[in-house]
């Protein structure tokens, strides 16, 4: 769809916050020097030893990483508004004839969330508040991942036998990911654009919707083909609305029968 242009560029711009967010939540040198002294004399350990070790001695700061997920989900939000617009008119314009000067269009190459965002964010609806209260599972889940990978390099540095400072390097290039942050940057964006956009279906009366499959996401064409179905139904993957798995770029439609029309 021609607004997933606009879905990646702001995400991309959200990315470098959670990227910051991730520098603030570790310490490399502080995790290699605890871990050194904590297997002082040992030269091999598990990596599922290792694991263990750092989701049980490593504690991140995730302030500044629940913090970025904020403007996130609320330039999600005024995007998913305008893209539920675009789809409804679409909708609409099957069943009922629109003039094309009522109907809105929307260049998306340089749509721009604007004084939306904030004001959104004064008194957030409630699938906004729904995904600003759940910033910290998300953190949660993405910490608990980038744990378990700092504590597979500090298994295999250590049988390496490499000195401390280079794996201080290797764990910092693990904290410092920058394709990681953008991944969750790029999901979450979907997951508040795809929410954004059931909470105007619903508020508009659509009773049925359908997944429709992005390029590329072969993983949600079971949700495609299982479509339509009620809104307040889920799909065969479990879930409400896009994002099935990370990346996810498919996009929540309403589905207007008008076979009756």
């Amino acid at each position: 769809m021609e607004w997933h242009g606009t879905t990646i560029r702001l995400a991309a711009k959200h990315a470098d916050q959670i990227q910051k967010g991730f520098k603030r939540a570790f310490n490399a040198d502080d995790i290699v020097a605890t871990f050194f002294a904590a297997h002082l004399g040992q030269t091999e350990v598990t990596t599922q030893q290792s694991r263990d070790w750092a989701n049980t001695h490593i504690t991140p700061d995730k302030t500044a990483l629940i913090a970025s997920l904020k403007p996130l989900y609320a330039d999600g939000w005024v995007l998913g508004q305008a893209v539920a617009q675009t789809l409804l008119i679409g909708q609409i314009d099957k069943s009922i004839t629109i003039s094309p000067t009522i109907a809105p269009v929307t260049d998306w190459a340089t749509w721009k969330p604007g004084n939306e965002s904030a004001s959104a964010l004064i008194k957030p609806s409630g699938g906004l508040q729904s995904l600003l209260d759940r910033r910290g599972l998300v953190i949660d889940g993405v910490s608990n991942t980038k744990l378990d990978r700092i504590g597979t390099v500090l298994s295999k540095a250590l049988e390496s036998g490499i000195t401390p400072k280079e794996v201080s390097i290797m764990v910092d290039q693990v904290i410092n990911d920058p394709q990681q942050a953008l991944i969750i940057a790029q999901t979450e964006m979907s997951r508040a654009v795809s929410v954004a956009s059931r909470n105007l279906y619903q508020d508009s009366g659509v009773t049925q919707v359908e997944w429709l499959v992005a390029e590329g996401c072969d993983d949600c064409k079971e949700n495609a083909d299982a479509s339509p179905i009620g809104i307040d139904e889920t799909f065969p993957t479990g879930d409400t609305e896009p994002p099935a798995h990370p990346n996810c770029m498919c996009d929540l439609a309403p589905y207007i029968d008008t076979s009756n029309l």
